[in-house]
Formats: C-alpha cells, structure tokens, sequence
C-alpha cells in the first residue's frame, strides 16, 4: 500500500500547479497517423484523457483525475511527450490525494524525461522537498532538498531545511556539517545563529561523540543565547559536579552562576552568602541575600534562614566599611599588593566596581601576591561584571596554572563576551 501522508494544502495546490499547468497543447485534428518519437504533441484519443484528467485536478478531483489517467495506457504505445505529460499529471493528481509515495515515482519520471525548464526543475524539487518536510517524511525530504542543493536551488529559506531534515532522518553527520556551514555564514555576517541552529548542532555532535563539537557548541550558544540553563549545563559539562569543584574555586563558580542568572533558589543563594560572609565579604552576602528575597516562592522557612544571614552580614558589613579608609591606608603602605587587591575586590562584590578595579590593578602591578592567577582571575573577572568584555577576556587570559582554574577563567571570559553579544 503507498505511504499516505497529510501535508498542508497550500503546498499541494502550489506542487499541483506546477504539475498541471500548460499540460495538453491544442490537440491534431486527425488521430490516423502515428506521431514521431520526438513530437510535442498528444495524439486526439490521448489528449482528450489527458484534458478530461486536468479538468478534473484543476477541480480539485485527484482521485477522479487518477482513476482517469489509468486508461491512457490502453490507448496504445505512447510517445514520449504523452509519456511525459502521463506522469505530470499522475504526480498532480497524487498529490491532490496526499499520496506522496505515488507522488513522488511519478515525478522522478518527469525530471528523468529532461523536458522540463530549469526553473520547473527547481520548482519541482522545492515543493516536493517542502511538502515531504511538513508531512515529517525527513528522508524523503532530505533527499529532494539536496537534489534542489546541487541543481543550483538558492532560495534560503528551502535550502534551511535540508539540516533539520537530515538531522530528523538520523543523518547526523550531513547534519553536523550542514550546520556548521550555517553557522560560519552567520560569523561572516556578523550575525548571530539563531538558537535552533545551535540545539540541532549540539545534539548531532553528542550523537556522533563529539565531545569537543559539542563543548564549543554549548560554550557558543550560552554566550548568543545566555539562558540560566545553558549557563548551567555549561559550568557543569566544564567543570563537573559541584562535589568536584575545588575548594579554593568554589565560591567564584558559585558567583558566576549568580551573574549568570543559574543559581537557583533561596537554598542555593544562602550557601553562596555563607560562603562569601566566610570568606570575607559580607557586603556581597548582603546582596545575594536581598536577590533571594526579592524572587517568588521563597518559603517561610527559608525566608528565616535568609534574614537571620542577612542581619548577621549586615552587621559585619557595617563595621568593615568604617574601617576601609584605615585598611585602605594600611594596604597603600604594604610591602606587596595582596592586601590592594582583596580591598579592591570587596568593593567589586557590593557593586563598586568603580572603586575596586584601580586597587587592584595597582596591587597586580605591586606584585608580591601569594596567589597571583587567584588576583588575576578576579581582575578579569570584576572587569567582566563592569561590562568591560575586551579588558576582561585578556585579563583572564593571563590566568595560568591550576587546570580548573584556567577552565573557570575561561568560563568569566565567555560570560564577559555574553554581556555583549546577548540577542533578546
């Protein structure tokens, strides 16, 4: 039994005209001479079934158009041009009936018969390759679209099906490439690749196994289209589980899902104020705690675990802030430029950056650090939340050292260019 799909009827009716249209020219007056085998005419007997059969697909009577098209056989060995119009509008009338399958053998007959003019060719090939794709028949389609391709085929929009439908098809390689070659059109035109293109990409690359297609994918597509989840996904592919994560690390990965909008809730917002009160800072504990209040769906309980933290922050943050004009002194006087750097930081996490980034530049540039790619990752990082991507992105290049802390540099710097290539 034929394949029976249903495909919308617009593009029916568009593939039927292309099919039917200028089908049986005026027919010879006498049917008492065989034609030549290279005439562009129907004998009477045969062109009359042929007109009754476009009559009837101009109608919109497919199935009656078919049934009539089964007695042209009958009429005797036809000629190539009654062959060739036989087969047009079987395909017309197959495609009034939604049977692609028929549809499909009776135009490879017509564009085999080579009568067709290069615009019909491509029509042809267009509309079937389009009808197949709506209709989900992915290889079918794919095999359309590409002849379309390779017969010279430069509508956009058609030609951007031939990825999906390969990829649907289970061709994930053809995908892969026909992707990437999208997505290099779009670099070369300083446009951002749309957020499908991208999802199709990464997951061909994780069926084929490409691990590093897939990295760079992911990487690519959280800094056009930086969702909290791609954000997310991503710190976890690099970095791994948090259980993994190095101590020392810890808390600038979890400053970096915050700036990334990938926290996630109250609980997750109370670790990282814990953290950063710990360490130190507990204007930014203060912040990420006022964040986690301001959001939906914080329970009564979390909301006293919140507060009693914020209040707690809030009193250490006060008396830190009137000794900063002391401690700032102090650290201008130091020997090395340890102390310059982490003043300058604290300011960056309450908001400053203003403030915090000449102090610790000036430390960077003193020298003496006891972990100088630690200073230099926050540099780059600080100038990544100031929204200064190109400064960032070479700050943070200079991070050496520690593998994990050369991957999360590199993370602040795809989030430094993700501030400025955001798409809405």
């Amino acid at each position: 039994m034929p394949t029976v799909l249903s495909v919308p009827s617009v593009l029916l009716l568009r593939l039927a005209c292309v099919a039917a249209c200028t089908l049986v020219p005026t027919l010879q007056a006498a049917d008492n001479a065989a034609a030549p085998a290279a005439v562009e005419t129907a004998r009477p007997s045969v062109g009359a079934v042929l007109n009754e059969a476009k009559a009837l697909i101009s109608s919109g009577q497919g199935a009656q158009a078919s049934a009539k098209l089964q007695t042209v056989e009958a009429l005797g060995p036809l000629n190539p041009y009654e062959a060739f119009m036989l087969q047009r509008l079987r395909g017309a009338a197959a495609l009034q009936e939604s049977d692609l399958t028929r549809a499909q053998a009776a135009f490879e007959a017509v564009l085999a018969a080579q009568r067709l003019t290069p615009a019909e060719q491509l029509q042809t090939m267009s509309s079937l390759g389009q009808t197949l794709y709506r209709a989900k028949d992915f290889p079918a389609a794919a095999k359309w679209l590409q002849r379309y391709a390779e017969a010279g085929g430069t509508d956009a929009e058609v030609l951007a099906l031939r990825a999906p439908a390969a990829y649907f098809s289970k061709d994930h390689a053809t995908a892969r490439t026909l992707l990437q070659a999208a997505i290099k059109a779009d670099a070369d035109a300083s446009r951002p690749t749309p957020l499908t293109t991208w999802r199709l990409l990464a997951s061909s690359q994780r069926q084929l196994g490409d691990d590093a297609g897939y990295r760079q994918s992911l990487r690519r597509m959280a800094v056009q289209h930086p969702q909290p989840a791609f954000w997310a996904e991503l710190v976890q592919h690099e970095l791994g589980e948090p259980s993994a994560w190095p101590e020392r690390q810890l808390l600038d990965v979890q400053r970096l899902l915050r700036a990334a909008g990938a926290l996630g809730g109250a609980d997750n917002a109370l670790i990282l104020a814990a953290q950063a009160q710990q360490a130190g800072f507990p204007g930014e504990a203060v912040q990420v705690i006022d964040e986690a209040l301001a959001q939906p769906g914080v329970t009564p309980q979390q909301m006293t675990a919140l507060t009693q933290r914020r209040d707690a922050a809030r009193r250490q943050a006060e008396a830190d802030r009137r000794n900063r004009a002391r401690d700032e002194a102090d650290a201008r006087q130091a020997r090395d430029g340890q102390a310059l750097v982490t003043l300058g930081w604290a300011w960056v996490t309450e908001g400053q950056a203003d403030a915090g980034l000449p102090l610790i530049t000036q430390g960077l540039q003193r020298g003496g650090l006891k972990r100088a790619d630690e200073a230099r990752l926050h540099h780059g990082m600080a100038l990544a939340l100031a929204g200064q991507a190109t400064e960032a992105r070479q700050a943070l290049a200079q991070v050496k050292g520690e593998p994990a802390l050369v991957a999360l540099a590199g993370l602040w710097a795809d989030f430094a260019e993700r501030r400025t290539t955001a798409t809405p």
